[in-house]
């Protein structure tokens, strides 16, 4: 393949570690290589618990997937969701000096919205440019590089984390030897794999209900407005089952995919079954209906929250297209007409990506067939959709913020430089 760049992506949930290495040929076109995923409950609701088994989960998940791919991983995309996250919609302005817009221009707008909204203690984990108002027009634009003015406004959306967790977790990649290229917010991965153009264009809230945590993303005419994280998740549906059962976690977790449903509405109140806990031989009598019940009640608990939060945030009459739903947290049977109910807006479920495939570049059919099998799992969809937002145009704008972009200008006019000296040098021999 020519022109193509591999990219990793290591994503920390609460119940495992994923690593995916990507063959990135362009944004509509993205091979699989390697896939890791490493079972670990070290990372709950944005804090390290345990530090040594957390950095063993995240080496192990990144060896499963150099040996799948052939290559070795020096530096990473780190996607992870934190209750502690701070939001803030910003704006940076600048005059500009030269009367045409510099990237050193874009780079004093970030900087002017973070003295005025980024708290001292909070690090800058994420940002995305909604738009830039050049001089007193009415319309904006997304990149105003090398256009005439006086002025420019930029206008962003931060999505900020205390420095001592963005310490924490640099040091603690660093220790699985692997650099951190960006951290981003999964909620905003999960949207570029999950949303169409339309639904960014009218107005959509994304929900990604996680083990710990439900993050929570809303567009508008295709710019991010707002992102939060509930501290809350799946895994309390799990606690609850457990502690009303008198069972254990491990059993409660495979009642709840075997027998649960979120819809009580669906439910006989008559129906009963027989369940025998592993490694007991005591038998319990299980009503469907309160198992239901059970489920229904701490679901409700978590979208109440989401709604208060977009209620507060003013932006229920701005989501036109309604939620689409992702995470493990929603595949649980009944959501749709549970949540279409409570919700009383369009809900839909994620869809797989047609831009995601496996890259065959193995020497039996087996392993490829084990590869792909991985395309279709919910569970890297995040990690998937890094790979697709590194592509975005939201990301490209985005970076021409960023401190690094003056690097990277430096480096390619000195090739260009290089370039022009090379084409006098022709013009003088020809």
């Amino acid at each position: 393949m020519k022109n193509t760049e591999n990219l990793v992506v290591v994503h920390i949930s609460a119940t495992a570690v994923y690593a995916v290495i990507g063959s990135v040929v362009s944004a509509k076109d993205i091979r699989i290589m390697g896939v890791g995923q490493v079972k670990n409950s070290d990372f709950y609701q944005g804090q390290i618990k345990h530090r040594e088994r957390l950095q063993g989960a995240i080496k192990q998940a990144i060896q499963e997937a150099e040996d799948t791919a052939n290559c070795r991983v020096h530096s990473v995309w780190l996607t992870l969701s934190t209750p502690e996250l701070l939001s803030k919609n910003s704006t940076g302005h600048v005059a500009v000096e030269e009367d045409m817009v510099r990237t050193k221009d874009m780079v004093q707008a970030l900087s002017n919205a973070k003295s005025q909204d980024l708290p001292s203690n909070y690090y800058l984990m994420h940002c995305c440019q909604q738009g830039i108002y050049v001089d007193a027009q009415d319309t904006i634009v997304d990149d105003a590089i090398e256009m005439i003015a006086d002025e420019i406004t930029v206008m962003y959306h931060m999505m900020m984390m205390p420095v001592a967790s963005r310490q924490n977790l640099q040091k603690l990649l660093q220790s699985c030897d692997v650099g951190v290229d960006h951290v981003v917010f999964d909620a905003v991965t999960s949207a570029e794999y999950s949303l169409i153009a339309e639904e960014r264009q009218q107005g959509v809230c994304l929900i990604d209900i996680g083990a710990s945590t439900t993050s929570i993303c809303v567009y508008k005419e295709n710019k991010l407005v707002f992102t939060h994280c509930v501290a809350s998740g799946s895994h309390e549906v799990t606690m609850d089952i457990s502690a009303d059962f008198g069972i254990s976690m491990i059993e409660a977790e495979k009642l709840k995919k075997l027998h649960g449903t979120v819809d009580v509405h669906s439910i006989d109140p008559s129906a009963f079954f027989i369940f025998r806990p592993q490694g007991s031989g005591d038998e319990i009598n299980v009503s469907v209906y309160k198992l239901a019940q059970i489920i229904e009640a701490r679901y409700v608990s978590i979208f109440t929250e989401v709604v208060q939060q977009l209620h507060q945030a003013g932006l229920i009459g701005y989501i036109d297209r309604g939620i689409v739903l992702t995470g493990g947290g929603s595949a649980i049977k009944g959501m749709v007409p549970f949540a279409k109910k409570l919700l009383k807006m369009p809900v839909v479920l994620t869809n797989t990506h047609p831009h995601i495939s496996a890259y065959n570049h193995f020497d039996n059919e087996d392993s490829f067939k084990q590869l792909n099998a991985h395309i279709n799992d919910r569970a890297y969809h995040t990690a998937f959709g890094t790979l697709l937002y590194s592509q975005s145009e939201q990301f490209r704008h985005s970076e021409q913020s960023e401190t690094e972009a003056i690097e990277k200008l430096k480096v390619k006019n000195v090739f260009q430089g290089v370039g022009q000296r090379f084409s006098s040098m022709f013009k003088k021999i020809l």
